[in-house]
């Protein structure tokens, strides 16, 4: 995917206060993403409906209120991009983000991440796993306008995906200042050797923080400059995150590993322990295309 794509966007809505902040963030976007078609997808889930709602007649009705309801905060706004609203009825929200993704091919799915609002973001955590979409979740404590942006460098296959991303962003059309900058977080894994001094831990990460730093500077040097920072006793996520609260940083970067099916969720990395971090940074998760 070019950075100059005009790019085909999903919109996750659940009828809570979020879907006026995710509306809201649309209109950001707008202004600096090169924007086709936003699709806004609502799920009714059959199982949560009352009996005398769950008939084909009475469902239709539903949905009708619902896209009805959704266009007119969206009207609200001013919005000046191509949208349509989508409301589904299945027993899993996860299977009508499925089923859409596998009808119309989308390149970034937008989710709300919620901060103080109630809910516990467990569809999120699948969904950033099963979509083969970039995923952004975005906090209702958002931060306009967006112009700082963290790019989150672990030297795998990712670091390509993020640049770009990061490109598009920096590089946008619409006249929007948007600086950003790579980072990676040093974890040398004391645990695993449990005979090591103090001295020869430090020793350790100074090696390691060295070592990356020279990769990066054969590599990418004509990209940015690269901080690196070490972990020491927290873990790599809360690293980020502190990192990125300092930098006061309205979007945050980084690669996920997704997977073929719901029953194939890959679970502890990063990007998961993540997903359960208060933050009012914008987190895009992007992935590896299918080989």
């Amino acid at each position: 995917m070019t950075t100059d794509k005009a790019l085909h966007i999903l919109v996750g809505i659940d009828l809570s206060e979020m879907d006026q902040h995710l509306i809201d963030y649309m209109g950001v976007l707008d202004h600096i993403l090169n924007i086709e078609k936003i699709t806004f997808i609502h799920n009714l889930k059959l199982g949560e409906l009352p009996k005398e709602l769950v008939q084909p007649e009475r469902i239709e009705l539903l949905k009708t209120r619902i896209a009805e309801k959704v266009k007119r905060m969206i009207g609200s706004t001013s919005a000046t991009y191509e949208y349509e609203v989508q409301v589904h009825c299945e027993s899993y929200s996860e299977v009508a983000f499925m089923n859409i993704t596998k009808k119309h091919p989308f390149d970034l799915l937008v989710l709300g991440n919620k901060q103080e609002l109630e809910g516990n973001g467990g569809l999120a955590d699948k969904l950033v796993r099963i979509i083969p979409a970039a995923t952004l979740l975005v906090p209702e404590t958002y931060q306009t306008p967006v112009t700082t942006i963290i790019d989150a460098i672990d030297f795998s296959r990712y670091t390509s995906l993020i640049m770009g991303w990061a490109d598009r962003f920096k590089n946008n059309s619409k006249g929007q200042k948007i600086v950003h900058s790579a980072v990676h977080v040093s974890k040398f894994y004391w645990g695993f050797y449990p005979t090591m001094t103090e001295k020869e831990w430090e020793k350790a990460t100074r090696e390691d923080i060295k070592e990356k730093q020279d990769k990066w500077n054969k590599k990418y040097a004509n990209y940015s400059d690269i901080e690196i920072v070490p972990a020491e006793d927290k873990n790599i996520s809360a690293s980020l995150i502190q990192y990125a609260r300092r930098k006061k940083a309205d979007l945050m970067i980084l690669g996920v590993k997704g997977s073929t099916g719901i029953k194939e969720i890959f679970l502890g990395s990063v990007a998961n322990h993540l997903l359960h971090r208060p933050t009012n940074t914008c987190l895009l998760f992007v992935k590896a295309p299918k080989a």
